[in-house]
């Protein structure tokens, strides 16, 4: 075990597999893992050695060096692919000009004159009594034809007033109703 020093504490070690989780978590985070790297690169005078490495409170500046340094790179370099290949998901599902996809630009755009041919104060909220009347409005792929599908137009208003308790509703809301349902 090494001796503890300013951030490598009895809270914040290597000693069980919980606490290491934690301090691993917290290294993710960049929060002073170059101070934790420093405390378990401690050296004599400081620490005291033994006949092996069980029985020395020293850390070995090499390992520590090499594991802390590529640690940092490979789960830095991991979480930034992954913030990044969320964003472009969200992005290709929504804003793609691709046909299959969930909503094309102009299914954006032709939702967003008939939402604001509703609400007039262009708050970007209506009352779900507004909402029926928008998606009476709406034409395009996300068109609810009330002849064939009044069954899904009720389903879609039901929930409406059952998540909103028959309150405003907003722009994304209906929008990505629309998205999921198309």
């Amino acid at each position: 075990s090494v001796k503890y020093g300013e951030n490598l504490s009895r809270h914040a070690n290597f000693s069980t597999a919980p606490k290491a989780l934690s301090v691993l978590f917290r290294m993710i985070t960049g929060e002073d893992w170059n101070k934790i790297m420093h405390d378990c690169m401690i050296s004599p005078p400081i620490c005291t050695v033994g006949r092996n490495y069980w029985e020395t409170d020293c850390g070995n500046s090499t390992a520590a060096l090499f594991f802390f340094c590529s640690f940092y790179i490979i789960i830095a370099y991991i979480m930034l692919n992954l913030l990044v290949a969320i964003i472009l998901e969200n992005f290709s599902l929504f804003y793609s000009g691709e046909e299959d996809a969930l909503i094309s630009y102009s299914d954006l755009h032709n939702f967003q004159v008939t939402w604001s041919m509703v609400d007039i104060n262009r708050r970007g909220i209506l009352p779900v009594r507004k909402v029926k009347f928008v998606l009476r409005l709406i034409r395009g792929r996300q068109e609810v034809d009330l002849d064939r599908d009044k069954l899904l137009f009720k389903h879609m208003i039901h929930e409406l007033e059952r998540l909103h308790n028959g309150e405003d509703v907003t722009f994304h809301e209906v929008l990505i109703m629309l998205a999921y349902r198309s």
